[in-house]
């Protein structure tokens, strides 16, 4: 993950793309802007580490689906479920970045007074980074008001690469196995789809107790869909993201 996070996410090469309309500079080019809209649907998945186990179940008909619904609320991050029957039922997160990721957890997940007392630089820190977000809440509500989705999309779009890449942060329940009860728990993976079209995706998964690290995961889009409301809970307190 690292060999392209540092070379992709931390510049802001969206900024020197090709446009909407073309070109840039007069010159014609075939590839189009990334919309992050694009990654919203149903998508079939393949992850081996997941058949072996649910086939000695003597489940091995499920299929593994990965579903995106929409952007979190602050626009750095797609919100949605990933079901692995019989392994892992879970929320997910992508983001283009890891320190994009860390400031949406940090809204979901709880965090000691010490933590809270350094949010605001930590928060300072993303903004010049992204140099696309809000200064303060006030501004936030005037331009929303102006134009409420385009910002959240264009944001995105600024902090994204060339071949659209995310980090991924699960976070859900795995199947009860060997007697021991269903376990809450959580893990990092991350997704590249190899088109801007987004009609499909590689990448990894990892989870301690199963043993997981970097085990592969990829998948394919059987279903678009616009950007959804369907309710996705995160962690044990169920937080509505």
């Amino acid at each position: 993950m690292d060999d392209w996070q540092d070379a992709a996410f931390s510049s802001r090469h969206m900024h020197n793309r090709v446009n909407r309309n073309g070109g840039r500079g007069g010159g014609k080019s075939k590839r189009t802007a990334f919309d992050v809209r694009k990654t919203f649907g149903s998508y079939e998945c393949k992850c081996p580490a997941w058949h072996r186990i649910n086939s000695e179940s003597g489940s091995p008909d499920q299929h593994a689906v990965l579903e995106l619904y929409r952007l979190t609320e602050n626009g750095q991050g797609v919100i949605g479920e990933l079901s692995l029957p019989g392994v892992l039922q879970a929320a997910v997160i992508l983001a283009a970045s890891r320190k994009s990721l860390q400031g949406i957890l940090s809204e979901l997940e709880p965090v000691n007074p010490q933590q809270e007392d350094e949010k605001p630089s930590e928060s300072a820190t993303t903004t010049d980074e992204t140099g696309d977000l809000n200064q303060d809440g006030d501004s936030d509500e005037e331009e929303s008001e102006q134009e409420p989705e385009p910002d959240r999309f264009e944001t995105f779009e600024k902090n994204s690469f060339r071949e659209p890449k995310f980090w991924l942060q699960w976070n859900g329940i795995l199947s009860p196995t060997s007697g021991e009860p269903e376990k809450a728990e959580s893990g990092l993976g991350y997704i590249i789809f190899p088109s801007n079209d987004c009609k499909k995706f590689k990448g990894t998964l990892n989870c301690a107790s199963l043993e997981w690290k970097d085990v592969a995961l990829s998948g394919h889009k059987i279903a678009p869909r616009s950007e959804s409301d369907i309710p996705v809970a995160w962690g044990p307190d169920g937080v509505s993201v």
